[in-house]
């Protein structure tokens, strides 16, 4: 029903169920595939042994016992290709877009920190930087990259990330950073 109201939501039942059927018969043909997409008991299903999607995957991917190795987790994040379906308004895409920007973030973070605790900073600040690409107001991502540019001897471009982390919040959200984003810059400034 979501998927018939969504693209004829002038039709009515019937008539949007006929789309649909005729809509699938055709997606079928151009994949080559007829068990590709299926409709069983007025649900569709994407095959997984047939159809592969980045989103879908990721997601699988994030779900995976023992993802607590940095090649692991570092291989998943790589298969995040951003928001998914950007500039969708409807309900079910934005809550997957976000489920999906929230698995990124959350995995980012503890890659983030295992490559800190093994001082691995260049490593850091390259998971830092994507993570920051992805969600340009995660305050805390930027003091995780202010941090790492203190441990490598990089004052300057720790620095220039306070001021790009201001100007962000700034820009986006009305906000000036946190007193604990400001406290760090403070302690670098006066290095």
């Amino acid at each position: 029903d979501r998927v018939t109201d969504a693209l004829w939501p002038d039709s009515d039942g019937d008539a949007a169920e006929q789309a649909l059927r005729t809509t699938l018969h055709r997606l079928r043909k151009l994949l080559k595939h007829e068990q590709a997409v299926r409709l069983e008991d007025r649900h569709l299903h994407l095959d997984p042994l047939t159809l592969w999607a980045d989103c879908l995957a990721f997601d699988r991917a994030t779900h995976l016992p023992g993802m607590t190795d940095r090649v692991s987790m570092q291989r998943v994040l790589n298969r995040y290709r951003g928001a998914f379906l950007q500039g969708e308004s409807a309900p079910w895409a934005v809550a997957f877009r976000e489920r999906l920007r929230a698995q990124y973030m959350s995995m980012a973070e503890r890659l983030g920190t295992l490559l800190e605790q093994d001082s691995d900073w260049v490593g850091a600040v390259d998971c830092y930087q994507r993570a920051i690409e992805v969600e340009p107001v995660a305050e805390s991502f930027y003091r995780h990259l202010m941090n790492c540019y203190a441990k490598l001897g990089r004052r300057a471009e720790a620095l220039a990330v306070y001021q790009r982390c201001r100007q962000a919040l700034l820009a986006r959200l009305g906000v000036s950073p946190t007193q604990e984003t400001q406290t760090l810059y403070q302690l670098l400034a006066d290095r």
